[in-house]
């Protein structure tokens, strides 16, 4: 994933107890910068565009907890 890119929560990443916000409130996430290989800085966003915490740095995550965020026709 590069820096720009749309995101979502994978199945696992679902799955995580810590990550219990994002599925409640988030819609899709912009990867805003790499921390290293396996970890990614994502900034969170609502279903209607504004941000999720505005407070807040940006979420560091795994590269499997996310997946790419696909358009749904």
């Amino acid at each position: 994933m590069k820096v720009g890119d749309l995101v979502t929560l994978s199945s696992a990443g679902r799955k995580l107890n810590m990550n219990y916000d994002l599925v409640e409130d988030a819609s899709y996430g912009m990867v805003v910068g790499k921390e290293n290989i396996k970890v990614i800085s994502v900034r969170w966003f609502k279903k209607d565009g504004t941000l999720l915490y505005d407070w807040r740095q940006p979420r560091n995550l795994y590269r499997w907890e996310l997946k790419r965020f696909k358009k749904k026709v």
